[in-house]
């Protein structure tokens, strides 16, 4: 497990430096490094290739990282809730919810800066209206949560249709469009740290509470036999989720999948430790996003792909591949 684990940190600093040095402008490895780590010492020369790298390629960067990670512990811990590994983030509502409202705000003249607020505001509306729709006296049920999701996705998808194709400005619409697609490209600074932050803060949590989360995979009645507090950990759990699913969204747009496959082969490649499961899934995601943006940028010259279309080229075959295998049943 070790090497495995090697590799997969291995991988995720190769995304770091392919994404900082490659793009339409190409830049040194060594140069790149010398910029991240030692940037005083640069000569005037290189004014241009830092500000790139400082101005545009690492708050991108910065974004990849905190879309991966937070989609895949999000996932982690809801995949751990539900006790199916098909569950998926955008399960909370989170995705529709941040859809609507950003839909919504463009047409009516919101800035494009104020586009992660608006996102992040929608989220958790809905996913705190998916939670009061799950309660009931034991707790969460994971299959009213499901259902109460693909619903409410459902009316939230209709809603957004409904924005696009009646909006008066074809910008908008196609602002909308774009966003919707999902990608990371132009984010600052700004933009970045406050859904950085939130995600730090939310995996610090799961890690804190990874024994209480291998205890209710194991069911909610044996949960609470070995003296889980199985309500106020399934809300904190979920609140976890929600604000880590929620960040990406207000960063991101509509990025799928990432939660749904970096927890799954977190938990097939590294061993059976909630806690190493976890810090995997989050550099498998992180490695996963970098990758895919990567690739997004670089496939067509001059022309950028967009990343939540990628995803899900790759993320449904994965899905369909884990149906196939799953046949119904729930994690042990």
């Amino acid at each position: 497990m070790l090497i495995r684990l090697v590799i997969l940190i291995a991988l995720a600093a190769l995304g770091l430096l392919l994404n900082i040095c490659i793009g339409d402008v190409r830049i040194d490895p060594l140069l790149a490094l010398q910029s991240v780590f030692a940037p005083g010492s640069l000569p005037e020369s290189c004014s241009t290739s830092l500000d790139i790298i400082w101005q545009i390629r690492l708050p991108r960067l910065l974004t990849a990282a905190t879309v991966g990670a937070a989609l895949a512990v999000s996932g982690y811990v809801l995949q751990a809730l539900s006790r199916n590994y098909l569950a998926d983030p955008y399960l909370t509502g989170v995705s529709s919810g941040a859809g609507v409202t950003v839909a919504l705000g463009l047409t009516f003249g919101l800035s494009f800066s104020m586009v992660p607020v608006a996102a992040f505001a929608g989220g958790l509306a809905a996913s705190i209206v998916v939670a009061l729709l799950s309660r009931n006296p034991t707790g969460l049920s994971m299959t009213r949560m499901l259902l109460s999701g693909v619903a409410l996705s459902t009316i939230c998808s209709g809603l957004i249709t409904l924005i696009i194709t009646n909006g008066g400005n074809p910008v908008q619409s196609q602002g909308i469009f774009f966003w919707l697609a999902g990608g990371i490209g132009g984010r600052t600074w700004d933009e970045v740290i406050p859904a950085a932050t939130y995600t730090v803060v939310g995996c610090l949590v799961a890690l804190i509470l990874s024994k209480q989360i291998r205890l209710l995979s194991l069911g909610t009645q044996q949960a609470r036999s070995l003296g889980v507090n199985v309500e106020l950990v399934q809300m904190l759990l979920l609140a976890v989720a929600v604000l880590m699913c929620g960040a990406a969204v207000s960063v991101s747009g509509l990025v799928g999948f990432v939660g749904l496959m970096a927890p799954h082969l977190s938990r097939r490649l590294y061993g059976r430790d909630e806690r190493v499961h976890l810090i995997c899934a989050a550099l498998l995601g992180i490695a996963l996003v970098e990758m895919s943006d990567l690739a997004a940028r670089s496939m067509v010259p001059g022309q950028e792909l967009p990343l939540g279309t990628l995803l899900s080229l790759i993320g449904g075959p994965f899905f369909l591949w884990l149906v196939s295998r799953q046949k119904g049943e729930e994690l042990a």
